[in-house]
């Protein structure tokens, strides 16, 4: 988590049975409005356009996601389901709201009744409050928020540990070492597994619910996570991340929990999770299904992508979060820009089956810009939007799971494609001056599409549906605003089989 935190399918490249691969294209300049005597009418570009990357697309995006941690903890406890109802379509539904459809479930360690430090929602209830003792009534707030999601359309669940139940420790706390070091007992590897797997299978046997994968760790390379921080979490050193890797998935395959794979390593940075690969040892890179990583620090985005591709395992951008400290501002666009950028990026460059936020829902007593939607965590029961919901929807109504993600060699846009809908998406990232960004679409059988739909997030707008634009026979021409987030629809296409 950001501080202040059943096999699969290989991958495969793009393919349109019977056509070509034919490629849109971004350009540099603008268009003129001028047209040829030809119908359907045509543009004219004053530069040379440039193409999208389809040779750099790829079809096996699963979709967008949060963590629960720490707000289904809270959320799920409201009084008021009228308003817990509303957060969650928000959230989750796909006409009503985002429509994510991953979560990532957080499987509390439990603070030390001695110590009470947690920060607002964070102090998850553990399973197993003291050794042999198992309360399965614990965590019902989480566990609500997660069968509701699953009812708006979730069809991926993950699980993850940020620590080990305090008992287990050696500082006696969920939140670190005295030093920043390793804080699981020697003695205890095989019953933090144990914990872990027994959480899964308690989950699929009474409440239906089979976690596709569980991830031990998280953030485990850091060294803050020290005692008497305000969340939990705990350092594993590279040997150590192994042995927990590793004992975790025998005891997935002891009790028979097939349908659950282990995924790891969720580092903080995409370089620290390159690096603790190149060291485990054959036997933990053969536990590990699915390759975990934040993106908030780290460069080697190209390496990771071509590591996971080498050892054919999937990849997931399982966190990232923006917003800063400064306070929440229902104009300000920073953190909306920022998100965007990291999207593009990530789903550009890295190309992750998964893009899933932090925690979707944020504290509003914290008093940052974090989350899509703030809400009381001590008190009334309320909620409010921020700006970041807006530039999240921007990019996770249109290009829903199942997409081919198309990236351009224009650095503020991308593409995604659904076949099955016969839905071309783009999405342009603007924080400069207003400007018309042109699109080149030889190559796609829009003929029959006529105009297409704008929606857009700016200091003035929270993705407005603008008038409907012309699709001309080539391409087209997108008014973009200042500071501004905004996607184009376009329905009814198809690459030609020209």
């Amino acid at each position: 988590m950001a501080h202040h935190e059943q096999r699969f399918r290989g991958r495969r490249g793009l393919v349109f049975a019977g056509t070509a691969l034919l490629a849109l294209v971004a350009v540099g300049g603008m268009a003129i409005n001028h047209y040829m005597n030809s119908s359907p009418k045509t543009l004219v570009f004053q530069e040379d356009p440039v193409h999208l990357k389809l040779e750099q697309s790829y079809d096996h995006f699963e979709g967008w996601g949060t963590s629960l941690a720490w707000w289904a903890n809270d959320l799920g406890g409201w009084k008021d389901q009228t308003k817990v109802d509303e957060v969650m379509d928000l959230i989750f539904d796909p006409a009503k709201g985002l429509g994510l459809n991953i979560v990532r479930y957080n499987i509390g360690g439990e603070e030390n009744p001695e110590m009470n430090a947690l920060r607002p929602g964070g102090d998850i209830p553990g399973f197993q409050p003291e050794p042999g003792k198992w309360d399965w009534e614990a965590d019902a707030g989480q566990r609500s928020v997660l069968q509701g999601a699953i009812k708006r359309g979730v069809n991926i669940t993950e699980a993850f540990s940020n620590s080990p139940p305090y008992w287990m420790t050696i500082s006696g706390s969920v939140t670190g070492s005295e030093d920043g070091g390793n804080n699981l007992r020697e003695d205890q590897y095989d019953a933090f597994a144990d914990y872990l797997t027994e959480v899964v299978k308690h989950y699929r046997d009474t409440w239906g619910i089979t976690f596709r994968s569980l991830d031990p760790l998280n953030e485990p390379s850091a060294n803050w996570w020290k005692k008497g921080n305000q969340q939990e979490g705990s350092h594993f050193s590279t040997d150590k991340q192994a042995e927990i890797i590793k004992k975790t998935a025998a005891s997935l395959q002891s009790k028979g929990l097939d349908g659950t794979v282990i995924s790891a390593a969720d580092d903080n940075s995409i370089d620290e999770t390159v690096f603790n690969f190149s060291l485990y040892d054959q036997d933990t890179i053969d536990a590990v299904q699915q390759i975990n990583t934040h993106s908030y620090n780290g460069s080697k985005m190209e390496e990771l992508r071509a590591m996971a591709g080498k050892l054919g395992k999937k990849l997931w951008m399982s966190e990232y979060g923006t917003g800063g400290s400064e306070p929440h501002n229902h104009e300000d666009m920073t953190a909306v820009q920022e998100l965007a950028d990291r999207i593009m990026f990530d789903l550009k460059i890295m190309q992750p089956s998964a893009w899933v936020y932090w925690q979707a829902v944020e504290d509003e007593g914290a008093n940052n810009n974090w989350g899509f939607i703030h809400a009381n965590f001590n008190g009334d029961e309320q909620y409010e939007m921020t700006k970041q919901y807006y530039g999240m929807a921007q990019f996770t109504k249109y290009i829903r799971p199942g997409a081919v993600i198309i990236p351009t060699d224009e650095g503020r846009t991308l593409a995604a494609y659904d076949a099955k809908a016969q839905r071309l998406v783009l999405v342009i990232r603007n924080e400069l001056s207003a400007e018309n960004k042109a699109f080149d679409l030889t190559g796609w059988d829009v003929a029959k599409t006529g105009s297409a739909q704008v929606y857009q997030t700016s200091p003035e707008l929270n993705m407005e549906k603008l008038e409907d634009i012309p699709v001309y026979a080539n391409g087209i021409e997108v008014p973009t605003a200042d500071n501004s987030i905004t996607t184009v629809v376009l329905e009814g296409v198809m690459p030609s089989a020209e």
